[in-house]
């Protein structure tokens, strides 16, 4: 399952957490409406060994799930992530989905959930220029 809510965050909000890139607890101000919007769509834990950060990582990802290509995170049933810096300042740094590989996501100010399910085998390219990004990784909920 994909779920997609458009602008959620400020500007203002995605520059002040670009700015400091770290570990967030899911209570921080401008995550906790996130989480409430997961919350929403997903029967979600957010107990460890759930966790949220900022990334600003120009290496990008191979393609994978979340649970690990080898299995360090067997626990993580839902992700969700929101791009914090505009596209038209860093080149680079696609988004794609394994069944979409020709339409890169570029989700600044929204959220995009997703499970864990095969299907939803990911990539982000290499980028150059800053790209920032807000990951939540979740158990599930009631386990």
């Amino acid at each position: 399952m994909r779920w997609y809510f458009e602008g959620v965050l400020s500007p203002e909000g995605a520059e002040d957490l670009a700015s400091d890139p770290k570990y967030l607890d899911f209570s921080h101000e401008l995550v906790a409406p996130l989480v409430d919007l997961v919350r929403g769509v997903a029967d979600i834990s957010t107990s460890s060994p759930s966790y949220c950060r900022v990334e600003c990582r120009s290496a990008g990802h191979p393609w994978h799930i979340d649970t690990g290509t080898k299995g360090h995170m067997a626990w993580c049933s839902f992700s969700a992530s929101l791009l914090l810096t505009p596209p038209d300042r860093f080149s680079g740094g696609g988004f794609y989905f394994a069944d979409a590989p020709d339409a890169p996501v570029f989700h600044y100010l929204d959220l995009l959930i997703y499970d864990d399910d095969v299907k939803n085998r990911h990539c982000v390219t290499r980028s150059s220029g800053g790209r920032s990004v807000l990951l939540m990784f979740f158990g599930r909920g009631n386990v």
